[in-house]
């Protein structure tokens, strides 16, 4: 008996976050195309994690860009108007990086596969030394 092929899924999985319209949709079931299997819903574990990497490199970018300010403005000793010009530079250039470099290397640094590849590895791990130093412990 062949088997029919299986039904292309109407939306790619490789789609971005789903939005609140159409995440109260899915949860009210209300002209919903997939099923809860196919919804690319990430776990919260996973967003929890790219939130926490996000915010560290938006601040870490914020205060590199600050750096390179106090530094501009020390070097040339520039008058308050040119300091004020200067941060605010600084505070686009800033939002533009966060936008345009840490955010994208961060959804392709931390897909949901890579991370859940890193949890896997650092539960066995943790598991491994905590197995270790129970044996270790219990002989001493």
């Amino acid at each position: 008996m062949a088997h029919s092929p299986r039904p292309k899924p109407v939306y790619s999985r490789r789609c971005k976050q789903p939005s609140l319209l159409n995440n109260l949709l899915f949860r009210l079931s209300l002209l919903n195309p997939l099923t809860p299997k196919e919804f690319p819903m990430p776990s919260r574990r996973n967003i929890i994690i790219r939130t926490v990497a996000a915010v560290a490199g938006d601040i870490a970018t914020g205060v590199a860009v600050a750096s390179v300010c106090i530094w501009i403005i020390e070097t040339a000793t520039l008058g308050l108007f040119l300091s004020f010009l200067v941060w605010l530079l600084g505070t686009l250039a800033a939002l533009a990086l966060s936008q345009y470099v840490v955010h994208p290397m961060l959804t392709v640094a931390l897909s949901d596969r890579k991370l859940d590849i890193a949890v896997d590895a650092v539960t066995s791990l943790a598991d491994r030394l905590t197995r270790f130093t129970r044996s270790t412990l219990q002989f001493a």
